[in-house]
């Protein structure tokens, strides 16, 4: 009966995370020194802003970090934004390598604590309070210096991180005429939805808009429209139109399951009706995606300018979330 208890709690507790990871958030560095002045810090996602008269942030780690004990105690830590081209500087903070300010350009701040090179934005902060709360400590600085630039920042979402500009710049780097159409392929627990069309199967498609972000909304409102409940994720391929006046581009998202309209069906994976679909652009993409969901790797397609493109492999499912969590100091 124990046992079973113990597994009901663990499993309360992975889908408790999940759902925290539901939430979109920047990824943050947070710096300080010890008292013999080496420079300590940790990845973080769990950071807010607290108030602006006084000016207070907040952030918090886990008890179980090997530095809980460091910034407990000091008087004084920094908070750095990372921008999107600092992924390899948030995994490496959120490691357990030795000296993780190895190969990271950073300098001091005028509290003595470290700023690394390449932020969109850093805080200097004074300690204002240690509260406990639970398994975390959470510390609430207050903010004796910052600056910020005009950079993009690092993304996360559900494990994963995010590229904010990626559909954007693909979407300039292949057509400049005809607008833009956002389709989607969601998988809902090894099935692929598809919809019924005058030519036969596709997928779900918003209607062609002039730029990136009115595309997404239209494709957002005919989810809705359809009761299609749905997350987008990252962008899988962007391609011309078959009729050449458009681009698109079709991003990778889950979906929950629940009732359909005639016009949709879920299909498993590897049961595409193929033959059916009829649009070559389309059956291409959900031929690779196949052979993508086996070996759960995945590359974002995008159109050459001649007659193929390539293939860019994106970083995902590498990790169990079980995992990331034990490995990474950072998730609330």
């Amino acid at each position: 009966m124990a046992a079973q208890k113990d597994g009901e709690r663990s499993d309360q507790r992975l889908r408790l995370r999940q759902a925290f990871g539901s939430f979109a958030t920047g990824v943050t560095v947070v710096t300080s020194r010890t008292s013999e002045g080496a420079p300590v810090g940790f990845t973080a996602n769990s950071f807010t802003s607290v108030s602006l008269e006084p000016p207070l942030l907040l952030v918090c780690l886990a008890k179980t970090s090997s530095n809980i004990g460091h910034f407990s105690q000091a008087g004084h830590f920094a908070v750095n934004i990372l921008g999107e081209a600092q992924k390899g500087i948030s995994n490496r903070f959120a490691s357990r390598v030795p000296d993780r300010f190895a190969d990271v350009i950073w300098r001091s701040s005028a509290l003595k604590n470290p700023l690394i090179d390449g932020a969109v934005a850093w805080f200097d902060c004074e300690t204002d309070n240690v509260v406990d709360a639970g398994d975390h400590v959470v510390l609430i600085g207050r903010i004796a210096g910052f600056d910020q630039t005009d950079g993009r920042p690092l993304a996360y979402l559900r494990g994963h991180y995010l590229d904010l500009g990626l559909a954007e710049t693909a979407a300039e780097s292949v057509s400049h005429h005809g607008g833009v159409r956002v389709g989607c392929l969601l998988n809902c627990q090894g099935q692929v939805l598809l919809r019924q069309t005058s030519e036969g199967w596709g997928l779900p498609m918003g209607a062609a808009r002039p730029g990136f972000r009115e595309g997404r909304t239209a494709l957002e409102d005919t989810l809705c429209q359809s009761g299609i409940r749905a997350e987008l994720g990252f962008l899988y391929s962007v391609f011309d139109a078959p009729s050449g006046n458009a681009t698109w581009l079709i991003f990778h998202g889950d979906m929950e399951d629940g009732p359909l309209s005639d016009d949709l069906r879920l299909f498993p994976v590897q049961d595409l009706p193929l033959q059916d679909v009829t649009l070559r652009p389309v059956r291409s993409v959900l031929r690779r995606y196949q052979s993508e969901f086996r070996e759960a790797r995945f590359g974002l397609y995008v159109d050459g300018s001649k007659s193929a493109g390539q293939i860019n492999p994106i970083d995902r499912n590498a990790t169990p979330w079980s995992k990331l969590m034990n490995e990474q100091e950072n998730i609330a």
